[in-house]
C-alpha cells in the first residue's frame, strides 16, 4: 500500500513538473503488431505508449519515417521519443530508455528450410533478410554474421516478399512479426519457424538529451499502466506479453 501511494505520488508530482510541456513528438516505425499506421489498429507498443503519454497528461504528434533516420534524429536531438526500441548493449548509450513495453521473441523463418542457430545458417551460407535499421540487422552485425548473407529492405516493407520468392533462405525477424505479416498479406506458403534465437526487451526510448521530469513522469504513467492492467489487455490483444 506504502509503495502504491508513493508511486502515485510521484505520478501526481511529476505531472505537474511537466505541466509546461503539454505536447512530445514520437517516432515510430511500420512494425506490425507493434506499431502500424493504422488509426483504427495501432499496434502494442504504439497504443500503449500513447496510452502512457495521455495518462501522464500530455498529447503526442506521431511520425513514422524510416527506422534507421528515426534512430539518428532522435539520438541526435532533444526529448523525442522513439517505439518499439529493442534494448541491445550497442545501442545502450544512445539513447534514454524510459520503461519496458513488452518482449519480443526472435526467429528465423524459411519456406524451405528449418534454421534454429546462427550457427547453422552461418555453416549453410543462408542469405536472411532484415529490416534496415532494425534490431535483427544490429544483432546479426554485433554477432559476426557473414556481412554477404546479410540482406536489408525498408522495415516492415518487402520481407514477406522477398523469403516468398526465393530471394533470401530466411526472415529473421519477432516471430509474432512475422506471422502477423504473413497471415494479412494472406500468403499461403507454409512457414518454417526455428528456434527463437532470443528474447528482447522492446522498450519507449527518448533522445539522450531528455528532460529527466518528462522521463519520470512517463515513467511512472507506464507503470499505473501496468498496475491496472491495461497494459496486459493491450499486449494480449496483439499476442504480446510484458
Amino acid at each position: 500500500m506504502a509503495a502504491a501511494c508513493s508511486l502515485a505520488l510521484l505520478w501526481m508530482v511529476t505531472s505537474c513538473a511537466h505541466a509546461a510541456k503539454s505536447s512530445v513528438e514520437l517516432l515510430a516505425v511500420n512494425s506490425p503488431p507493434m506499431a502500424m499506421e493504422d488509426e483504427a489498429e495501432r499496434g502494442a507498443v504504439l497504443e500503449l505508449t500513447m496510452a502512457a503519454v495521455e495518462r501522464a497528461g500530455l498529447t503526442t504528434k506521431v511520425t513514422f519515417i524510416p527506422w534507421r533516420r528515426a534512430q539518428e534524429v532522435v539520438t541526435g536531438g532533444k526529448d523525442l521519443l522513439i517505439a518499439p526500441l529493442t534494448w541491445l548493449p550497442s545501442r545502450a548509450d544512445r539513447f534514454t530508455w524510459v520503461a519496458p513495453i513488452c518482449r519480443m521473441e526472435r526467429t528465423i523463418a524459411s519456406i524451405r528450410y528449418r534454421i534454429d542457430n546462427l550457427e547453422q545458417a552461418r555453416r549453410d551460407r543462408r542469405t536472411l533478410v532484415v529490416g534496415a535499421g532494425s534490431a535483427q540487422e544490429q544483432q546479426l552485425r554485433d554477432w559476426g554474421y557473414p556481412a554477404d548473407l546479410i540482406v536489408t529492405t525498408p522495415l516492415g516493407t518487402r520481407e514477406a516478399d522477398m523469403l516468398a520468392s526465393g530471394r533470401v533462405d530466411g526472415w529473421y525477424s519477432g516471430t509474432q512479426q512475422i506471422s502477423w505479416r504473413w497471415q494479412r498479406e494472406g500468403r499461403t506458403e507454409t512457414l518454417i519457424m526455428g528456434t527463437p534465437i532470443t528474447i528482447d526487451q522492446i522498450h519507449l526510448g527518448c533522445s539522450r538529451d531528455c528532460d529527466p521530469t518528462l522521463v519520470a513522469t512517463l515513467r511512472s504513467a507506464m507503470q499505473s499502466l501496468r498496475d491496472d492492467g491495461t497494459a496486459d489487455r493491450i499486449l494480449a490483444k496483439y499476442a504480446l506479453y510484458y
